[in-house]
């Protein structure tokens, strides 16, 4: 059986309003007291001014106008508990709705955002004006996009869209006391009307009733509840979240729940579809590090078989073959490493850098390479041969096959200090800078495998806490020939 609708004087007061709906607004929301002194500030409010809320709250004198405009003047929540004063020459009207004002600021905030307001009245149970509250929204980019500070009312077309969420007041008999909805005339109905009838009216009957049971056992328990819930709504398949929260009298008594619903389909709709990239994304990492890299390693090691019988010109090109199909599976490697980096974090361990720069040196039989040396462990993991993986590859892909390789290493007190240093073209001083970020591409014929190879460079030296630059293996001659540095913590 559907509950009867009543009206309900609005008994909303400040306090009740702070510990309910304000702090849950997505919007900049604040309140004023009526001796002007701010109630609440928002984590909107936070956000928009840079001033946090213990800093404002309990302040008066227009402190919340000299942190917003740069002067301490009212605003239009003043100009609600003051009806009397003359405000127009600080806003432009936009509507009237009862006692709610819709207004622009004719001034634009500290930050240079323009911002509309709607202000309106608070009262306590006794139906006395208690103070008033405030929603700003920024609408910069509407003034930028129409290219007029003076557009008319006609150009500021459905402000209400600023303002999307159904806040409202219900009690145990599921009837409203306060409603509160921008786009309500949208859907059929006129939130004026709305106090004293029921959550009935307006949606489908087993999500209205279920409403009005979430009300009943929040006013019940004194306990928060928040659901999202998907159903058939003016012909569309719709998401909304509703958060609903206790409303205690000045007693301390629950007397109703105060609510917000938020239409979540765009969110759900987008969210879905992320999933489904991901999942996409994570079957072609699937292809990539586990069929490609393996039909990779047989071609590997096919042709180091056939180099065995080969000689001269032959058997180099069979070593360029090699060497590229090398130059494959660093690339694969690099793909489920950055994931890896990107969803676990990275432990340390002593590891033995001659052994991890003597497998690299091992893969590439047919590279002049050429290893200092360390006498001590360094703070890394087993993904440190990734390093060096990159670092060579880097240095065959750019200096061809006759490239030379030189690997020396300085141990001071607490670090070690690795070179990488190449006879290659080199790395133009105005790129070092920027040369580790990633896909950044420098030089001749540099692909997004480079710019990939030394951001996870960067990453893992990082991650070890390390450093790393780049540099010229003759000092300022830049064309040379290029020099990757890297430090490690000694163990």
């Amino acid at each position: 059986m559907r509950p009867k609708g009543r009206r309900a004087k609005d008994t909303m007061n400040t306090g009740q309003v702070a510990g309910g709906i304000i702090d849950h607004l997505p919007q900049p929301t604040f309140v004023l007291d009526c001796n002007g002194r701010v109630k609440t500030w928002n984590r909107g409010m936070e956000l928009l001014t840079g001033v946090r809320a213990e800093r404002i709250v309990g302040r008066g004198d227009y402190e919340h106008g000299l942190i917003l405009f740069g002067t301490r003047r009212p605003t239009l929540n003043n100009y609600i508990l003051k009806p009397g004063e003359e405000w127009r020459g600080e806003y432009r009207l936009i509507r009237q709705d009862g006692e709610f004002l819709f207004a622009e600021s004719q001034k634009p905030l500290v930050n240079g955002r323009f911002t509309m307001s709607v202000a309106g009245p608070l009262y306590g149970s006794e139906g006395d004006l208690v103070g008033a509250i405030e929603s700003l929204c920024d609408i910069s980019d509407t003034k930028l996009t129409r290219n007029s500070f003076r557009n008319s009312e006609e150009d500021l077309k459905n402000p209400e869209e600023s303002l999307p969420d159904i806040m409202f007041t219900i009690d145990a008999d599921g009837t409203y006391l306060q409603f509160f909805w921008m786009d309500a005339e949208s859907f059929g109905t006129d939130p004026a009307l709305m106090p004293g009838k029921t959550p009935y009216d307006i949606l489908p009957w087993e999500e209205a009733d279920y409403i009005v049971q979430a009300a009943r056992q929040v006013i019940a328990t004194g306990k928060p509840v928040s659901v999202e819930r998907c159903f058939l709504w003016h012909g569309e398949e719709r998401t909304i979240q509703t958060a609903l929260h206790p409303l205690r009298d000045t007693s301390g008594r629950i007397t109703a729940a105060t609510g917000i619903s938020r239409d979540a389909t765009a969110m759900v709709r987008s969210r879905k579809a992320l999933d489904e990239t991901r999942q996409a994304a994570e079957m072609y990492l699937d292809l990539l590090g586990n069929d490609i890299y393996n039909a990779n390693m047989v071609a590997s090691t096919v042709i180091e078989m056939l180099k065995e019988r080969l000689s001269g010109e032959e058997e180099e090109l069979a070593q360029r073959i090699k060497n590229t199909l090398e130059q494959n599976i660093t690339v694969i490697k690099n793909v489920e490493l950055l994931n890896t980096l990107n969803r676990y974090r990275v432990s340390m361990e002593p590891v033995n850098l001659d052994e991890i720069v003597a497998a690299q040196i091992k893969r590439y039989p047919g590279i002049n390479i050429t290893y200092s040396g360390c006498s001590c462990p360094v703070w890394a993991n087993e993904l440190l041969d990734h390093v060096f993986a990159n670092l060579i590859s880097n240095s065959i892909k750019y200096g061809g096959m006759k490239v030379r390789i030189e690997i020396s290493v300085v141990e001071m007190e607490d670090i070690v200090t690795v070179t990488v240093a190449d006879n290659g073209i080199g790395i133009p001083d105005h790129l070092k800078p920027n040369i580790f970020d990633r896909f950044t591409k420098s030089g001749k014929k540099r692909g997004g495998s480079r710019g990939l190879g030394l951001h996870i460079v960067k990453t893992l030296i990082g991650h070890y806490g390390g450093r790393v630059w780049a540099a010229d293996r003759v000092p300022g001659r830049s064309k040379e020939g290029a020099a990757i540095k890297l430090i490690l913590q000694k163990c």
